[in-house]
């Protein structure tokens, strides 16, 4: 979902990601990534910073709000975290092909405030958290990265197929001829002087 006054929600569509998880664990690795990416926004607010791609470092607390933060909070840090209500207040859904961070009711107007521009209805100046669905954006590449690793968990390792697997064939030429060939050096070729066949198999 877009970021509107009414729902502040991200969607993340995790398309091919998923396409070597087993269909019955693809929900669970949906909301496991969702938590990873959700950790990754809490990180950044932490540092004062946005994990949205193309957005930077969040504008500093005015002089009269720092003395006013530094009372309630005990800190100056333009960290969207006065009472602790917000990063709290953001919640976790997936299906099987996507994840959804959201933000309750009781603070999607904070939310959303924080997430646009500044105008004369929202005081406040911009400090996206979220990407917007509505304008195409994401997470930064290294957010990207951490829900990729956490859905690899989920994938399961293809096996070759018994019939897939070469047999073991005997090449009558000495080894001591192959090494000539590939310019090894005087000791190796004193180990295949009395070697003299080699196998497809021991070579892979």
């Amino acid at each position: 979902m877009p970021i509107e006054k009414e729902e502040v929600s991200f969607t993340y569509d995790l398309d091919e990601l998923l396409d070597d998880v087993p269909i019955e664990d693809r929900e669970d690795a949906a909301y496991d990534a969702g938590n990873v990416a959700l950790d990754a926004v809490k990180s950044y607010m932490a540092k004062q910073s946005s994990p949205v791609k193309g957005e930077g470092k969040f504008q500093a607390l005015s002089k009269d709000y720092k003395k006013i933060k530094q009372k309630i909070a005990g800190n100056k840090k333009a960290n969207l975290k006065l009472f602790g209500d917000l990063d709290e207040s953001m919640e976790v859904e997936a299906n099987d092909n996507s994840f959804t961070i959201s933000i309750r009711e009781d603070n999607v107007e904070k939310a959303y405030n924080h997430n646009t521009k500044k105008t004369k209805e929202n005081p406040l100046p911009k400090r996206q958290f979220l990407p917007n669905d509505a304008k195409n954006e994401t997470f930064k590449r290294d957010v990207i990265s951490k829900i990729k690793k956490e859905i690899k968990k989920y994938k399961k390792t293809k096996t070759l197929p018994d019939s897939a697997i070469a047999p073991s064939v005997e090449i009558g030429v000495p080894l001591e001829t192959i090494f000539k060939q590939v310019k090894a050096n005087k000791r190796e070729l004193e180990l295949a002087k009395n070697i003299f066949k080699v196998t497809i198999k021991d070579i892979l």
